[in-house]
């Protein structure tokens, strides 16, 4: 009897954690998203905006928190994940290396 409790409980505690990784990928991907929506708005203006590039880092930073603790998620969607990341993180190198840019404090 105790080694059907421990496999029902065995299993419940993988669909938790699934369930978790799936949640935490969502997160991740709506951090990134919205980082890349912050640096769309520096891009569109020819003075940057400071706060917009302080919340494009945050979402960033957060992204890169989350994203070692996603054990369960598929090597494509990992993939896809560290791309977007990239991506962002690029953009905001790029962002801070503008010689016209009013951001220059945050980056440094």
């Amino acid at each position: 009897m105790d080694f059907i409790n421990y496999q029902a409980e065995s299993s419940k505690l993988a669909e938790l954690r699934a369930k978790t990784d799936r949640q935490l990928t969502t997160l991740i991907g709506s951090s990134i998203e919205r980082g890349l929506a912050f640096t769309r708005l520096l891009g569109d203006r020819k003075s940057m905006n400071g706060w917009a590039y302080a919340r494009a880092e945050a979402a960033y930073a957060e992204a890169c928190l989350l994203l070692p603790w996603v054990y369960d998620a598929s090597r494509l969607e990992r993939r896809r994940l560290e791309m977007k990341l990239a991506l962002l993180r690029e953009i905001l190198d790029e962002l801070c290396a503008r010689p016209e840019g009013q951001v220059r404090t945050a980056c440094s």
